[in-house]
């Protein structure tokens, strides 16, 4: 008979052990780690984040909610979910206890699936890790336990980032490559791959206000009047950039975004285009000017062009008040007094130009001291600048807390993010 180790004597402090044991006592721990895929980015990310922690002798396995899941990960390790979402959470509840699951891995937190998932873990005592597009854009991922954009976990409290640090300056990101023609292909592929196993798993629901396709092919259209019309557009923004007078800009959100909708006064992008105007009508001063930016990734399958010059017009400011649907926003917030947004992390872009920055839902940078905290009726006259050092401080702890350098789309930036994903996973 041979010789059968018994490990259950070994202690978990790698100090208190031999090299030898140590390593085994590692591969213990790791071995009874589970983690299970619920949602994950477009792409292939999933495949190699879980390559990766395998090598270091974790389990890994996903749910397949659809067949873009399918098309991503495969079949193997792999658990299909046919059943509808009424159902999902016990369904979830039984599975990761038949399967003695430790860890679920998210990507955002809010549609109804990742929602539900975050209910079971918390029930169970399971880890969640939640993936999110970076909140410093380009070349950062978002992980954070728990809760990411208005559900973190970190504390908005200034006093925290004002306590000295020993956390070290953020590197300077490796440069990626332009990263949305290869997630346009990916996000396409995924939805195809979903089309053509509808049959398969029917009672899937998306979390979109619009379907795929329709956004699809609004994104297409809108790409193409943006080209016809973008001399003229930028033509007009000059001109009215070069009045006097300050000017503010809103930044409205995606039609539908779950942070719009799920953590936001606001029931639509219209609500918040009536409601900012007519705080501008009654509080800004006369030589004012207001401009309301698109989103970048807009479909435009909603008229905000037409919603803005009739909330203008029912406030009586339509002179003040344009709507752009193209620009480069970093050359914008060179000319602005004052940003107004809903949660948008172009809010952090305005931060960091030194943009006083109103939020008008829930966001992980409002926080005394960054934003202005007095109301929207107020900043028109006396908009609050964000500290510098205080900005500097937050920047560098949520860099290190909760920022990877990487992207989802490309090979490259998935190289660059999965190791210290996996690093951050592992640890205790």
């Amino acid at each position: 008979m041979g010789f059968q180790p018994d490990l259950s004597h070994l202690l978990t402090r790698a100090e208190d052990l031999g090299p030898v044991e140590a390593t085994l006592a590692k591969l213990r721990r790791l071995h009874e780690r589970h983690f299970l895929f619920v949602t994950a980015p477009f792409g292939a990310f999933s495949r190699a984040l879980a390559a990766r922690l395998r090598e270091e002798g974790a389990r890994c396995s996903r749910v397949l909610l659809n067949g873009g899941d399918v098309l991503d990960w495969g079949l193997s390790r792999a658990r299909a979910y046919f059943g509808p979402l009424e159902r999902w959470k016990d369904w979830l509840g039984e599975t990761v206890g038949r399967e003695r699951v430790t860890d679920l891995i998210l990507y955002g937190d809010c549609n109804p699936y990742c929602a539900a998932a975050k209910e079971v873990a918390a029930r169970l005592g399971l880890r969640t890790h939640i993936f999110e597009q970076g909140y410093f854009r380009p070349f950062w991922i978002t992980l954070e336990r728990d809760g990411v954009n208005a559900n973190s976990q970190l504390r908005r409290d200034p006093e925290l980032y004002r306590t000295p640090s020993r956390v070290a300056l953020p590197a300077k990101p490796v440069w990626l490559a332009p990263l949305t023609p290869p997630a346009v292909r990916r996000i396409f592929a995924y939805h195809v791959a979903l089309g053509l196993l509808h049959p398969v798993f029917s009672r899937y629901r998306p979390a979109y206000v619009y379907s795929a396709h329709r956004q699809m092919a609004g994104h297409m259209r809108h790409y193409l009047i943006q080209r016809l019309v973008r001399r003229r557009a930028r033509r007009e923004l000059a001109q009215t950039l070069a009045q006097p007078g300050p000017i503010f800009v809103a930044l409205l959100q995606r039609p539908g975004d779950s942070q719009l909708m799920r953590h936001s006064p606001f029931r639509s992008t219209a609500d918040f285009i009536r409601h900012v105007a007519e705080s501008f009508a009654a509080f800004a001063p006369a030589e004012a000017r207001l401009i309301f930016k698109s989103h970048p990734l807009d479909p435009g399958l909603e008229p905000h062009a037409r919603v803005v010059a009739q909330a203008a017009a029912d406030a009586g400011v339509g002179g003040r008040v344009s709507f752009v649907d193209d620009g480069d926003l970093n050359e914008l917030l060179k000319r602005v007094a004052g940003v107004i947004t809903i949660n948008s992390t172009s809010g952090l872009t305005a931060l960091e130009h030194g943009r006083p920055t109103v939020v008008l839902g829930q966001a992980i940078y409002d926080i005394p001291g960054l934003t202005h905290q007095r109301g929207l009726d107020v900043f028109w006259l006396s908009p609050e600048a964000p500290d510098e050092e205080l900005f500097a401080a937050f920047r560098r702890l949520e860099m290190a807390r909760t920022q990877i350098n990487g992207a989802y789309a490309t090979r490259r930036g998935v190289e660059l993010a999965v190791p210290e994903a996996a690093r951050r996973m592992l640890a205790r």
